[in-house]
């Protein structure tokens, strides 16, 4: 798989190195660095100097590619980079469509929802602005041993696809897998529509075994892969037992899909993807 991997330098881009170092598969997994001399670089770069220049904050950003290309090469991986001019959203999506590849990789603060909203970001607008694979990274594991990962599914075909881009990029050695899938709670009230009486707990049980056989058909897509896999349905409210699943067992990562909601409706009314990417300490999105 050829990763895109966009970094400005910063924290979050070190994080996101510790992730693919703990995670990536360097015997499939190549990447391309991309540094973006965009507004908010130029303006960091230009308050670091004392003025702007544009020879020189472009200089900078080929500084910031070529140290995380070397970067990612020391820890195991074939790696090459550029860096561009341009809108940083923008030009990520561009060169993620020119160079065809299977996954493009951010690092992000966690923001409140009303800066996401009002004011985007570069990984949200990443997120909703292509049809590839994202992998937005808040944390890395703080501690030694496998990466723990949480690979959602609700049977979607974006759902698979998110746990095939996650096994083109993790080594299944260096990580280990819960495929959980969630049974809503009946949408309608005992009695339901025209006097036709619903069974609430027959429903839930029936979700249940929807549930089993989703998280079973995504676990034996990594399992095929390489990968330990336990598979695990719950009853309840997706993103709500997503995320607690993911605290309570200490997870490193949800894998989720995407249900290609439009990118204004998504920001504004949320979607289990948008919920997910703003809470769990890293998330890859697939569709």
């Amino acid at each position: 798989m050829r990763i895109l991997l966009a970094t400005d330098g910063g924290r979050h881009s070190e994080i996101v190195l510790e992730m693919l170092g703990r995670l990536g598969d360097r015997g499939r997994v190549e990447i391309h660095v991309l540094t973006v001399n965009g507004f908010e670089f130029a303006m960091r770069h230009a308050g670091a100097a004392g003025h702007y220049s544009f020879e020189s904050a472009q200089a900078d950003a080929q500084r910031i590619v070529d140290e995380t290309v070397a970067g990612v090469k020391d820890l195991g991986f074939t790696a090459d980079g550029e860096a561009v001019e341009g809108d940083e959203a923008t030009e990520i999506l561009r060169i993620a469509d020119d160079r065809a590849v299977g996954l493009i990789l951010v690092g992000s603060a966690k923001e409140r929802w009303v800066d996401t909203v009002v004011l985007g970001s570069v990984s949200s607008s990443v997120v909703h602005g292509t049809e590839r694979p994202v992998m937005v990274v808040h944390e890395a594991p703080s501690h030694e041993g496998p990466v723990k990962v949480l690979a959602a599914t609700d049977g979607s075909d974006g759902a698979e696809r998110a746990v095939r881009a996650f096994a083109g990029l993790a080594d299944p050695e260096r990580c280990t897998v819960e495929v959980l899938s969630v049974a809503p709670a009946p949408p309608l009230p005992a009695g339901g529509p025209a006097g036709a009486v619903v069974d609430a707990p027959e429903f839930t049980e029936r979700g249940l075994d929807a549930a089993r056989e989703h998280a079973e058909a995504g676990a034996s897509i990594l399992r095929d892969a390489g990968f330990s896999v336990t598979a695990t349905a719950l009853p309840g409210a997706p993103v709500r037992a997503i995320l607690e699943r993911c605290e309570d067992e200490g997870h490193h990562l949800v894998v989720v899909g995407a249900r290609g909601l439009g990118r204004f409706r998504a920001k504004v009314l949320g979607s289990v993807s948008d919920r997910i990417l703003r809470k769990a300490p890293a998330s890859l999105i697939g569709r």
